[in-house]
């Protein structure tokens, strides 16, 4: 049945192709493609892009890391040799590996250990001893008997094997530990020293105790392989709900242990290109901004949260090296924001924790709630939205027909769209149709030919509440828009005080002087919009190295782009994420999308995803 309503469509839209309309249509395709690859903006992205390696500029702004080569050069051997003999590291390596093997003699000591321990303790601050426990240790016990690697059966699982082809990564196998190291004393060693260390703690308090051993083998696991801290940051950093700190711990021993690994390995070189002098010159322009901000110990606390996320870009980039870590990285990526948007939509099923604090109630009678998922606020939950939806759209366009995955992705596209309606962010919905115009039109443009009747179903396919949403975009009546045009005025009043330096970045700046510009009385934490607050916080001077990062990126973007064949997986994920990119830039007038540290990490993370596939996609070829 599918194939038949597939082959029917396919038939339709070749004869629509050879008809008149079909042939005008294509011809003004053909015309508006042919007047922009002679235009000046693709004569600027063409441009040459390799100048900056060796310039002066490069060289000082990649200081570090050309310090960083200097100590490897000179000390890397000695070093990796140190490593590879320390005892302390040996047992390290053989926690995570039997950690990751899941074997069972190891889990077994580890448990019954810190019963033990867990149980000594309480008795000789209690008198008393955990029955629990005692049945733990019984358990424990059984599972020293044994000695299997349960990892190694997921091979042969067949819901396992579901998974990886919902997924589309059925090429993943599950021998990634070291079989050797699941022998031996030095294995029970490091499973004793983790059951006492856990059951002390445990003693005291439960809950820390229980996370321990996972953190303590999540940290060793990044220092070991740094590419699993790229891939823990972007999954965790729209779900971590509660702070945005846990995200930076994990983005700054990511960071840590990418400098740790190049320090022993003296082959190891930085990538030296456009984007990441742009980012290391932006954050020295917001350093400087910060050390004469009203409030300097609140901007720099600021600033340091970009530092942090703007610096895992090179953890990014120079660790996904490979086509499998790059679309690896991407599909963990939209399978978190599939996540993050079910809980949105089952908040609006359910009436989760949801309120209408967002929406003018008097003009708006019939709305009921805006869902904002793990975002705390709808417009931020959208920012993000938009940067997912492009890339989830691509791997349902370009994954194989016949594969389980191509489908499952259209399930998650349509549940990340629905999300982002649900969200009811107008900003963010004009930020996705940017997109959609940006990808359609650089993908198939001839698919503008359906524009003509969808925008003619719409207006009986939408519910009512959308359309009169839509239709309130500009009018001064919403409460929100005049709420946002008034901060406008009063953040220009700003600017024309503090045009060259600005005020100093961060929320206490902004109240510090905001007040005195204010108009109506309003109260804002930011100027709503992200390149006005670029200029309060910073002056023209950040605004300028922002549009520059901008236009480096685009350029980056536009040379992987231009690299592979036209609408080939690469080009298209690199369309994607540029679309993506763009659209959350649109909604970045209407809103301050870097107020939220989460949503700013990401972006900076996408940032990072497209300029990695760039580099690959330029090193190896249009290899599909």
């Amino acid at each position: 049945m599918n194939s038949m309503i597939i082959s029917g469509c396919l038939c339709l839209w070749d004869k629509f192709k050879k008809s008149k309309l079909g042939n005008a249509i294509d011809g003004i395709h053909r015309f508006f493609g042919k007047s922009w690859q002679t235009s000046i903006i693709v004569r600027g992205l063409k441009a040459e892009t390799d100048k900056t390696k060796n310039s002066i500029l490069s060289r000082v702004t990649m200081a570090p890391f050309t310090f960083l080569e200097y100590i490897s050069t000179k000390f890397g051997d000695r070093l990796k040799t140190a490593v590879e003999k320390s005892v302390f590291c040996e047992t390290a390596r053989v926690y995570v590996h039997n950690f990751m093997a899941l074997n069972t003699r190891f889990f077994g000591v580890m448990g019954l250990t810190l019963s033990v321990v867990y149980n000594v303790v309480k008795f000789a601050q209690t008198g008393y001893i955990n029955t629990y426990m005692a049945v733990f240790s019984a358990i424990s016990a059984l599972f020293i008997i044994l000695n299997l690697n349960i990892t190694e059966q997921f091979n042969t699982s067949k819901l396992v094997g579901f998974l990886k082809s919902c997924a589309g990564v059925k090429n993943i196998t599950f021998d990634f530990f070291d079989a050797e190291k699941t022998h031996g004393k030095l294995r029970l060693i490091s499973a004793l020293a983790a059951g006492i260390i856990t059951g002390a703690i445990m003693a005291l308090s439960p809950i820390i105790g229980v996370l321990v051993p996972f953190a303590v083998f999540g940290m060793l696991l990044v220092l070991e392989y740094p590419v699993t801290g790229i891939y823990a940051s972007v999954f965790l950093a729209p779900l971590i709900a509660f702070s945005s700190v846990p995200l930076a711990g994990m983005c700054i021993w990511t960071l840590m242990s990418v400098v740790i690994k190049s320090l022993i390995n003296k082959d190891f070189k930085w990538k030296r290109e456009g984007v990441g002098i742009a980012l290391i010159l932006f954050l020295a322009v917001l350093f400087v901004t910060s050390l004469f901000s009203f409030t300097p110990k609140n901007s720099l606390i600021v600033w340091a949260m970009y530092f942090i996320f703007i610096s895992f870009y090179f953890a990014v980039i120079n660790t996904v090296t490979t086509k499998e870590q790059l679309y690896g990285l991407l599909r963990v990526f939209v399978i978190s924001g599939a996540f993050v948007a079910l809980y949105g939509v089952m908040q609006y099923v359910f009436g989760w924790t949801t309120t209408n604090a967002w929406i003018d109630e008097e003009m708006f009678e019939e709305e009921t709630m805006r869902v904002y998922s793990t975002l705390a606020n709808p417009n931020v939950l959208g920012e993000y939205l938009l940067l997912v939806l492009p890339v989830s759209i691509v791997m349902f366009l370009k994954d194989k027909a016949k594969s389980l995955s191509k489908w499952v992705y259209l399930g998650v596209t349509g549940l990340v769209f629905l999300c982002l309606i649900l969200t009811q962010s107008r900003g963010c919905w004009l930020g996705f149709m940017v997109s959609a115009v940006l990808f359609i039109t650089f993908y198939e443009g001839r698919w503008w030919a359906l524009a003509i009747p969808v925008v003619l179903v719409l207006p009986f396919v939408l519910p009512q509440t959308i359309i009169d949403r839509l239709l309130s975009i500009g009018d001064m009546g919403d409460s929100s828009t005049s709420y946002r045009v008034f901060i406008w005025m009063g953040a220009m009043g700003i600017v024309r005080n503090y045009f060259m330096g600005g005020i100093g970045m961060g929320e206490a700046a902004f109240g510090e002087v905001y007040p005195l510009f204010s108009y109506n009385a309003i109260i804002a934490p930011h100027a709503h919009n992200t390149y006005l607050q670029l200029l309060v916080e910073g002056g023209i001077g950040t605004l300028a190295m922002f549009i520059a990062l901008l236009c480096v990126y685009f350029k980056s973007a536009h040379t992987g782009y231009r690299a592979g064949e036209k609408k080939s997986y690469n080009s298209a994920m690199l369309l994607g994420l540029g679309a993506g990119v763009s659209g959350f830039l649109f909604q970045s007038l209407f809103d301050y999308t870097f107020y939220n540290y989460r949503v700013m990490a990401v972006f900076f993370m996408v940032i990072a995803m497209t300029v990695a596939l760039s580099h690959i996609v330029r090193e190896s070829g249009n290899e599909e």
